[in-house]
C-alpha cells in the first residue's frame, strides 16, 4: 500500500509525453497506412490516457500540496501543458484514425478547458513568484507550453469541418492558437539558445528535454498544415491566410529539421564522449514524441504545400521513432518491474523524481 501511496505522491505530469508520444506515432502510422500498428497504439493510448489522468487527479486530491508545489515551481510549471497535449492528441486518435468526431469533439473542449486553466495559473506564477536567475529555471521543456497550445489548434482545425455552421469560427479559433503557440516558440526558443550558448550544463541535463527544441516545431507544422488542407473545406475569408500559413508552416519545419543533427551531436556527446549511462527517467518520452511529431508533420506539409517528394522522409523516420518508442517502453516496463519487486518495496524520494534532471546547472 505505501509503494502505491509514495507512486501517487511523486507521480510526475511528464508520464503525459507516454500519451503524446503514443498518440503521434500512431496517427503517423496511420498516415502511412500501417493500420494494424495504428490501431494497436491507439488502444494503448486510451488504457495509458486513463491510468495516468486518474494518477494525476488522485494526486490532486491526495497530496494536493506536492502538486501545487510542482506547479509552482518554474522548473516544471509549463511541463503541466504535456496533459493539454496528450488530452488533445488523444483527441486527434479519435477524429484521424477511429473516425469518431464526437468523441474528439468532447476531447478537444476539455483540452481547451485544461488549456486556459494551465495557461493562467503556469504564466501567471511565472510572471509573479519567478525571482531566480534564467540559466537556474530554464530549460528546453518549457516548449511543452508551445506543444499544448499547438495540440489545440491542430484538433479545431481537424474538427471544423464537422461543426457545420460553427465550423468558421472553429477555424478562427485555430489560426489563434496556432499564432499563439508559434509567439510561444519564438519567445522561449530565444531564451533557451542563449542559455545553451553563454551557459555551462552538465551533459545528464541536455538529453533529453531539449529534444522538445524539434517536438516544438514539428507540432507548428502540423498544425499550420492541418489549418491549409481544411481551411478551403470551411466557408469565410480564411483562404486569405494560406498564403501566409504555408510559407511559415514551411519555415517552422525547415527550422524544425536544422535542429536534429544538432540534437544527435549532444546525443553523441553525452553518451559517447561522457559515457553517462542510460537509467529509464518519464523525460525520456519527450525523446520519442518528437520523432513521431516529425513523421506526421512532413507528411501533412507534403499535402498542404503539395511537394509529394519530401513525403519520403516520412517513410524512413517511422522506423527511428518506433525504435525509440519500443525502447523507452521496454525500459520504462522494466523500471516498474523493479520497483515493484525490491526488498523491502523502497519509499520513492523527491529526489529521484525529474526535477533535478530540468536543468542540470555546472558551476564554472
Amino acid at each position: 500500500m505505501s509503494v502505491i501511496r509514495d507512486t501517487i505522491r511523486t507521480f510526475q505530469t511528464i508520464y503525459f509525453a507516454m500519451v503524446m508520444s503514443t498518440g503521434i506515432i500512431s496517427i503517423a502510422s496511420d498516415l502511412l497506412g500501417f493500420n494494424r500498428i495504428a490501431y494497436g497504439l491507439f488502444y494503448l493510448n486510451i488504457v495509458a490516457y486513463a491510468i495516468i489522468m486518474s494518477l494525476q487527479i488522485l494526486r490532486a486530491v491526495m497530496f494536493w500540496d506536492n502538486l501545487y508545489n510542482d506547479l509552482s515551481n518554474p522548473k516544471l510549471s509549463l511541463v503541466f501543458f504535456t496533459i493539454v497535449a496528450g488530452t488533445n492528441i488523444l483527441g486527434s486518435q479519435f477524429a484521424g484514425i477511429a473516425n469518431q468526431p464526437e468523441i474528439a469533439r468532447i476531447f478537444w473542449y476539455f483540452g481547451i478547458f485544461l488549456w486556459t486553466i494551465i495557461s493562467l495559473s503556469a504564466f501567471g506564477i511565472l510572471f509573479v513568484k519567478c525571482d531566480q536567475r534564467i540559466e537556474v529555471v530554464l530549460h528546453g521543456g518549457w516548449l511543452t507550453a508551445t506543444v499544448g497550445t499547438q495540440s489545440v489548434a491542430v484538433l479545431g482545425a481537424m474538427l471544423a469541418p464537422k461543426f457545420g455552421d460553427y465550423g468558421s469560427f472553429v477555424m478562427f479559433l485555430s489560426f489563434a492558437w496556432w499564432m499563439i503557440g508559434s509567439f510561444i516558440y519564438m519567445a522561449l526558443i530565444t531564451l533557451i539558445i542563449y542559455r545553451l550558448v553563454f551557459f555551462k550544463a552538465s551533459p545528464d541535463a541536455l538529453i533529453p528535454p531539449y529534444w522538445i527544441n524539434m517536438g516544438a516545431l514539428a507540432i507548428t507544422t502540423l498544425a499550420g498544415s492541418v489549418l491549409c488542407i481544411n481551411t478551403p473545406k470551411v466557408a469565410g475569408s480564411y483562404t486569405d491566410f494560406l498564403g501566409f500559413t504555408k510559407g511559415f508552416t514551411l519555415f517552422f519545419w525547415s527550422f524544425g529539421t536544422w535542429w536534429i543533427p544538432y540534437l544527435i551531436i549532444i546525443g553523441i556527446w553525452k553518451y559517447g564522449i561522457n559515457k553517462i549511462p542510460f537509467k529509464y527517467n518519464p523525460l525520456y518520452w519527450a525523446m520519442v514524441f518528437p520523432l513521431g511529431m516529425y513523421t506526421a508533420c512532413t507528411i501533412r506539409l507534403s499535402q498542404a504545400i503539395q511537394i509529394p517528394f519530401i513525403a519520403n522522409i516520412s517513410k524512413y523516420f517511422i522506423y527511428a521513432a518506433y525504435a525509440a518508442w519500443g525502447f523507452i517502453f521496454v525500459s520504462m516496463i522494466f523500471s516498474m518491474i523493479k520497483i515493484t519487486t525490491a526488498k523491502g518495496a523502497p519509499k520513492i524520494k523527491e529526489e529521484e523524481t525529474i526535477q533535478p534532471q530540468m536543468t542540470g546547472i555546472v558551476k564554472s
